[in-house]
């Protein structure tokens, strides 16, 4: 929405524990748009498909990003992150001019962009050149902190900018960007969809990052971030005018806060009501969970689970047939003993998340509330049984709650049936964390930045410390899905979405643990 070039990080993080399944970046000249859609094939790739031309970090081959292997599994369904990571100086910096959407030149056809591969020539890790006067040298492409890129030289360009290449430098991006999604249903031709939960000045400075390494690769400026935890965690680029290091983390804390994301209770409408042709599901995403783990023992532990298995290594603690939790196989909450604590087969603490939620659910019909379990309607003879309200837990950061067994999305990794006893109405689902004992890990800046920037190709072991969360809101985020079906008259079919409304009071005590 402005007439600024945009660089924009879009993750697609799976359901089971909010791990990064798939992410690129996209470079928006002012004022472009940028739409695609998921879909499974059928050897049960899944895949980000565009018709649109703007610049992709990296490449898309036949317009299609293919989600890699390593978490694949658990990733049919989960969230999105679109963040700004930031914007051009100017709209004369070199990664501006190659981006921008132009007549027919010899390196793009009429309407694109003038040069994706000069745009993405700005992502490679570890960027080099030099500064004469106003002009500037490319001696290694790609990003040397995240405010500054050097982009390759493109000799056969007819643009003197893209022919030459040089350094681009990046503030923030402001509130440039306005994101919307929509659900179809191919069988029924239902869909329905909304605007994307918008977090507003969330990055104070540019947080351009390199699309090669990974924190797990020893890279503090490669591609997993920025993230909910805020943006990149060693730089060497002062902010405009100062000359402080220009760090912004441990944001995490702050957007669960009660005044952004989080809740104390979840309210909205239920129904299931199958006279009618209803189906309603809720959708309960827990974001930016997976700010709450020791990545790197984390990570091990699954591809040590994943190779004793055969499998993927689906993450736990989960949620029983029964309801009951089950314990953690891959990541315990709890410290190992000492003795055990360097043994080959030992498993280090490393989960902090709220994970699994509790969910304690007051349902009310549409005139007043409706007991669901024990009738308190009329007078009884005391002592009598205390009343129960239906429970559950949400083991994933992206759930999916079915009322009745009404499914709208068909069968999901993990469904979630909560009976309320009534047909339909509007419930109040109370939020709580599983152990009072939750915390937020982030890099240990000190340490690692001792070794120096930039940091690729190291290979150097990073390093987390977990410190307890400020704000014990659980970030919630969500909508309820209704599909109307009229078996008379398909035509008059539809489907609707409504966002969750939230409770912010304070919940009470914390308990000890939920665990069993």
């Amino acid at each position: 929405t402005s007439d600024r070039t945009q660089v924009v990080k879009l993750r697609f993080r799976r359901a089971t524990d909010g791990l990064d399944a798939l992410d690129f970046n996209v470079v928006l000249s002012p004022r472009d748009m940028y739409a695609g859609f998921l879909s499974a094939t059928a050897n049960s790739d899944i895949v980000w498909s565009s018709p649109d031309s703007s610049c992709t970090v990296p490449a898309a081959s036949g317009n299609r990003l293919v989600m890699p292997a390593i978490y694949r599994s658990g990733a049919d369904s989960g969230y999105v992150e679109v963040i700004a990571m930031g914007t051009p100086s100017d709209e004369q910096q070199p990664i501006a001019v190659a981006a921008q959407h132009v007549g027919a030149t010899v390196t793009s056809a009429a309407g694109a962009p003038r040069d994706c591969a000069a745009v993405r020539s700005n992502f490679f890790a570890d960027g080099a050149g030099t500064v004469t006067g106003t002009s500037t040298n490319t001696t290694r492409p790609g990003v040397q902190d995240n405010a500054t890129t050097w982009q390759r030289g493109q000799a056969a360009s007819p643009n003197a900018v893209i022919k030459a290449g040089g350094r681009s430098t990046y503030e923030r991006s402001g509130n440039a960007l306005k994101v919307s999604y929509f659900i179809r249903d191919n069988a029924t031709g239902i869909e329905f969809g909304d605007n994307a939960v918008s977090i507003r000045d969330f990055l104070g400075a540019p947080a351009i990052t390199n699309q090669q390494y990974s924190v797990l690769s020893g890279d503090l400026n490669g591609f997993d971030f920025p993230d909910l935890n805020g943006g990149v965690p060693l730089s060497s680029a002062p902010p405009p005018g100062g000359s402080a290091r220009n760090i912004q983390r441990g944001l995490f804390n702050a957007l669960r806060a009660s005044n952004v994301l989080g809740v104390h209770a979840i309210v909205n409408e239920w129904s299931a009501n199958p006279a009618n042709g209803v189906e309603m599901n809720w959708v309960v995403t827990l974001p930016g969970q997976y700010t709450m783990l020791r990545l790197p023992q984390y990570a091990a532990a699954l591809a040590s689970t994943s190779s004793a298995t055969g499998g993927a290594g689906h993450p736990a603690p989960g949620v029983s047939s029964a309801g009951q939790l089950t314990p953690s196989t891959v990541c315990p909450r709890q410290a190992i003993p000492a003795a055990s604590a360097s043994s080959a087969t030992g498993i280090a603490e490393c989960d902090y998340r709220d994970l699994p939620v509790e969910l304690t659910f007051t349902a009310y019909n549409r005139e007043q509330r409706a007991d669901t379990v024990t009738p308190t309607s009329e007078l009884v003879v005391s002592p009598t049984a205390p009343t129960t309200m239906p429970k559950t837990y949400l083991p994933q950061v992206a759930n999916v709650i079915t009322f009745g067994g009404k499914r709208v999305f068909g069968p999901m990794d993990h469904n979630i049936d909560v009976d309320l006893g009534q047909p339909y109405g509007w419930v109040s689902a109370r939020v709580r964390s599983r152990d009072a004992d939750v915390r937020v890990c982030d890099w240990d800046r000190q340490q690692d930045n001792a070794a120096g920037f930039p940091g690729a190709l190291a290979g150097r072991a990073l390093t987390l410390e977990c410190s307890a969360v400020a704000n014990k809101g659980v970030p919630v985020i969500g909508f309820a899905a209704w599909s109307r079906k009229v078996a008379a008259n398909p035509d008059a079919s539809y489907g609707r979405i409504v966002e969750h409304s939230y409770r912010a009071e304070a919940p009470g005590p914390a308990p000890t643990s939920l665990s069993p």
